[in-house]
C-alpha cells in the first residue's frame, strides 16, 4: 500500500466525499489513489476555483471542503480562498504538492514554502515528510481548518510501512 494509498483512505474515513482539483505531475500518485476510491474528484481549470468550490461547500454542508494543486504557483493560487476560508470560518483542507528542492532542477524554480506562505492565513499548515505524517496530517487538518497540508510527490509513492495504517 502507497502512502497515497493511506492519505486517501484517511479522507474517507472523515466523511471526505469530493476533492476540487487540478492534476499536475506531482500530485498524480494522489490522484491514481482517489480514482480508486468513493471519493469523486472534480476537475477545475483553476487553482483558486478549486479552492473556491471547497470553501463554499464547506460553509453550506458544514462539512469540510478538500481542494487539490499542484505545487510551487499552483499552491499560491490557493492564497486568497485560504484567506476567504478563514475570515469565514469555513471548513477547508488544502492540499498541494511539493518537490523535494535538492533532487529537482525544477524544484528550485518551482518551490515555494507553502507552509511559511499559508500559516498567517489558516489554523495549520502542515507539511508530511515521511509516510507516517501524510496521513497524520489528514486527521489534524480534518479536525482544524482551513488548514494547508504540502507533501512530497517522493512521499506519496513511498510503501508504507507495516504499521503506518494503524494510524486511520
Amino acid at each position: 500500500m502507497k502512502a497515497s494509498d493511506l492519505f486517501v483512505q484517511a479522507l474517507e474515513n472523515e466523511g471526505v466525499e469530493y476533492v476540487f482539483g487540478l492534476p499536475g505531475e506531482e500530485n498524480l500518485d494522489f490522484l491514481d489513489s482517489l480514482s480508486r476510491s468513493k471519493i469523486e474528484l472534480i476537475l477545475v481549470r483553476h487553482e483558486q476555483g478549486a479552492g473556491f468550490m471547497a470553501a463554499t461547500y464547506g460553509r453550506l454542508t458544514g462539512k469540510v471542503g478538500v481542494c487539490l494543486a499542484t505545487l510551487g504557483p499552483g499552491a499560491t493560487n490557493l492564497v486568497t480562498t485560504a484567506a476567504y476560508a478563514q475570515l469565514g470560518a469555513m471548513p477547508m483542507m488544502m492540499i498541494t504538492g511539493q518537490k523535494p528542492i535538492r533532487s529537482s532542477r525544477q524544484g528550485r524554480f518551482q518551490i515555494v514554502n507553502v507552509v511559511e506562505m499559508m500559516k498567517p492565513l489558516t489554523k495549520a499548515a502542515l507539511a508530511a515528510s515521511t509516510t507516517t505524517s501524510v496521513v497524520g496530517c489528514s486527521s489534524t487538518a480534518l479536525r482544524n481548518s482551513p488548514i494547508v497540508a504540502a507533501a512530497a510527490a517522493t512521499i506519496a509513492v513511498r510503501l508504507a510501512r507495516r504499521g503506518d495504517n494503524q494510524l486511520l
